[in-house]
Formats: C-alpha cells, structure tokens, sequence
C-alpha cells in the first residue's frame, strides 16, 4: 500500500515535467516561409485602423499579425487567427502617417516576408471628445460636460487650484458614456483656474483644457450645506408612512448612509414624504443617497419630483398648493442591466444622485414624490437625501 502511495505522485510529477519541457516547442518544424497575406485594404478609423486581408493558403497557417510602432514610440503588434481575415489597430494618438508590416506565421513559428503598408489615422477619439468639452461655473466649484459620441473609454482627469495655487487633480471620471456631465466643489466664490485632461486606456492624452474666458478663470457660485439639525418631521394628509418595516422618517437626515427609510408596500404612487427645512433657503442642489447593498435596485427611488414651498400650504397635501421644483431620474451611467455593474456605476452610487436647481425659489417646507422604483417595487427604500444652498436671513 505504501508503494502505491509514492508511485502515484511519482507519474504526475513526471508528467508535469514532460509538459513543461515540450511547452514552447512548435508543433511542426518545415523551415519554410508561409506566403504573406494578400490584397491588403487599410482603411482610417479614429485613433487606428481597420485592416482587411486574404489569407494565404498554407494548410500550416496559423496567424496574421501587424506590427507598428505606437504612439508612445514603442514597438507593437497585433494578432489575428487564421480564421478571420481582418485586424484593428487602435490606440494611436496623432494623426501622423504609420508603417504597418503585416506578417503571415505557422505552425512552426516561421514567419512570411513583411508587406508594409502606410496610412494616416483619423482624429484619435480623446481630440474629438476635447472639442466638446464645456468648463464652466457650478455651485461651489466648475461643472465639466461633454460628448463621447464614439463611445470610448476615457479617464477624464478634472483639476482645480490647491492650497498653493497650483492645479491638481481633484477627481477621475472614468466613462464610456456619450454625453456626461459633472463637478468639483468645495471651492470659495473666489476666481479660480480649473481645468481638465482626457486620458485613454493607451495613454494618450488630450490638450490641458480650460474655461472659455479671457484669464481662464472661473468664480464658483456661492453655496453651503443646509443644517440637517434644523429639519422638523411633518406629515401631510396625502403623505406615507416612512417608517416602515427597518426604516425610520428621521433616517432621511440623520447623515448616516447605512440607515434607511421604508415605506409599507402595495401602496400606489406617487409615495411622498414632506419636511420643514426649519429655515428659508434658496437650494443650489440636492444629493439623494440609496440604500447600501442594492445599487441600481430594489425600493431606490428611480424617478421622482421635487417640490418646495415658501409658507406653509396646509395639511392637505394638495400639489397645486406646491411649487414645482424640478422632475429627477436616476440615471445609471452604464446603463447596463440590474445586477451588473461597472466601477463608473458603483463611484456614482456611493456618490449619490445628484440634482442642481436653475431657479433660485425661495422655500422652506419640501417635498419628495416618488413615481418609479428601480426594480418596479411598490414601496420605496433609500438612505439619506442631503441640500445644498444659501440661507435667506
């Protein structure tokens, strides 16, 4: 029995050695050049190439490759099987004519004769993508927007000034999405330099990009963060329990994202809370947090309106005695399924849902209705909802 034991591990070793030794070994050995590829069509994309062939006909072969020298000056090099009879080069970051060798290989790693190739790329995506990019003043810092009408993976790098008055980097959107905006705060009503770079996942990188004004400064709206501790709970007759199952109404501003409100279900919508912001207020923005643990999902409020008032309206609850602030979706930026979400989804859920306000209303009493869950469900559950604006002394 014990001779059994070693001899087992014994012929495994072996094996595993066999394999490693005859790895990298190519499958045949005939020292004979496949025949290149032939008729050969190079056509300009954004930032590549798009390369079309007829494959030789070698019973041994096995690959197309193409080799360039990319925009960082390196040597690279891109494969194709003998299956397909095309190859796409991307990742160029000028315009500048290229020399593209295209190379057959087979089975015994032998290579053809090169056939060279030139052409200029079209305009690399970060470019076309900097053409539309707007910077411009935003409560408590700059808003950045732009279009990505290619759909191309970026980093957009958003700077600002530091202690010192030199630019760094505040913040990295990375997105694929075609049309986005977004913001750095905590900035004083002061002139200010902001600015933004786009990066690729090949590095390249766009011009440094400004705001369109003489100095390239911008002076940020004045804005602060609205007291929670002042907040009385009201409910109006047309309002629901928020109070439901693990939730809590004071949950809505007790600062605590891993709190939740809830209402009881099976109620129709729209599902509304109401709050005396205990002060008058003009509101700047709002940022509404879901419940952790179901981003994009579940109760989290997807679309909802929003609205204020000055005085008091009564306890009815009749929206014609409201001010109509604004309508809010929540917008996944991915806009991929529920359940499946990318590293843009997950920064923005932990973010919060953020709504700005382009009328400067006056308001003390609010109200938030909801009219769609994400999932569909017929109660609503989130975490925290947080304002932004100027006192009204």
């Amino acid at each position: 029995m014990k001779f059994k034991l070693l001899v087992l591990p014994l012929a495994i070793l072996t094996l595993l050695f066999a394999c490693e030794e005859h790895e990298h070994v190519p499958l045949s050995s005939d020292g004979t050049k496949p025949s290149p590829p032939e008729n050969i069509v190079l056509t300009p994309i954004n930032g590549g190439f798009d390369i079309s062939y007829d494959i030789p006909n070698d019973n041994d072969l096995l690959f197309v490759k193409a080799v360039y020298t990319n925009s960082q000056g390196i040597e690279a090099e891109v494969k194709a099987s003998k299956f397909g009879n095309k190859i796409q080069i991307l990742g160029l970051g000028d315009t500048s004519e290229k020399t593209i060798q295209l190379y057959s290989g087979d089975r015994s790693e032998n290579l053809s004769d090169p056939v060279t190739v030139k052409g200029s790329p079209l305009t690399p995506p970060i470019y076309i993508i900097q053409e539309t990019m707007e910077v411009k003043e935003d409560f408590g810092g700059a808003k950045f927007s732009w279009v990505n009408e290619l759909k191309t993976p970026v980093a957009i790098e958003l700077l600002g000034e530091d202690a010192n008055g030199e630019l760094t980097i505040v913040k990295t959107q990375y997105t694929e999405a075609e049309t986005i905006s977004t913001s750095i705060r905590g900035y004083e009503p002061v002139p200010t330099l902001f600015a933004a770079v786009i990066r690729d996942r090949y590095d390249n990188f766009s011009d440094t990009i400004y705001a369109n004004t003489p100095d390239k400064l911008l002076t940020p709206l004045f804005e602060e963060r609205i007291d929670k501790t002042k907040f009385v709970k009201i409910v109006l007759n047309n309002d629901n329990n928020w109070s439901e199952w693990e939730g809590r109404y004071e949950h809505l501003y007790d600062d605590d994202v891993n709190t939740i409100v809830h209402t009881l279900g099976g109620e129709p919508f729209p599902q509304t809370f109401s709050v005396d912001l205990g002060q008058n207020v003009i509101l700047s923005r709002i940022v509404v947090n879901m419940r952790r643990g179901w981003p994009y999902d579940h109760g989290n409020p997807k679309k909802y309106n929003l609205y204020g008032a000055k005085e008091f309206p009564g306890n009815d609850g009749y929206f014609d005695n409201w001010m109509f602030l604004r309508a809010c979706e929540s917008i996944k930026p991915s806009g991929l399924p529920i359940g499946t979400n990318t590293d843009e989804d997950i920064a923005h859920f932990e973010a919060g849902d953020e709504y700005t306000f382009d009328e400067p209303n006056e308001i003390r009493y609010f109200r938030f209705s909801v009219t769609e869950t994400w999932d569909g469900a017929t109660y609503v559950d989130f975490a925290e909802i947080t304002f932004w604006g100027s006192i009204v002394n």
